[in-house]
């Protein structure tokens, strides 16, 4: 069943569709990524935001180890249905891009919306932009569907565990006391 998904997806290929699913390989990969996260979390400092920043930070840690560490684990070779539009390397099980997809990107949006009373919709235009990277990696052929599927179960825990770590109250810190 997997194959004839992405048979049915790669029958849908265009110049535009390529242009487009290069870019969304580009807002999945690390060295992208990477520089995002750091730049998020400085950001967040600069504005005496710490929990945001250590969100970022863990996440983004968590984004670039999960994966890789299930990947060892699985060992899942990719599809080789055809010659894939962009490089691919590792194993193929869960997708690292998917993963970092609907992690970082609903998270982003939750944050930039959330002093707007706009949450909900940062958080799902940012789930839109996830999507649109999973399903790139569908037509790259460079991952199953299931693969695509586990990524963005992943990524959607990971941003909706830190929204919600955001989104309770710090604890009060008890006064320090001179000796």
């Amino acid at each position: 069943m997997e194959a004839a998904i992405l048979t049915w997806v790669h029958g849908l290929a265009s110049p535009g569709l390529d242009a487009a699913f290069v870019v969304s390989w580009a807002l999945g990969v690390f060295r992208f990524c990477a520089p995002a996260v750091l730049l998020a979390a400085t950001f967040h400092l600069m504005r005496g935001e710490r929990r945001e920043a250590a969100a970022w930070l863990v996440v983004g840690a968590l984004v670039g180890g999960v994966p890789e560490l299930l990947k060892l684990v699985t060992d899942r070779p990719r599809p080789a249905l055809w010659t894939p539009l962009l490089p691919t390397s590792g194993s193929s099980f869960p997708s690292g891009h998917a993963v970092a997809g609907m992690a970082f990107y609903p998270l982003l949006g939750w944050l930039l919306l959330r002093g707007r009373g706009l949450r909900l919709a940062g958080y799902a235009l940012g789930m839109l932009v996830g999507a649109f990277i999973g399903v790139g990696r569908l037509y790259a052929g460079a991952h199953w569907p299931s693969d695509v599927a586990a990524g963005w179960a992943i990524g959607a825990g990971l941003s909706l565990a830190a929204i919600h770590w955001l989104g309770r109250k710090e604890p009060a810190r008890a006064p320090v006391r001179a000796p």
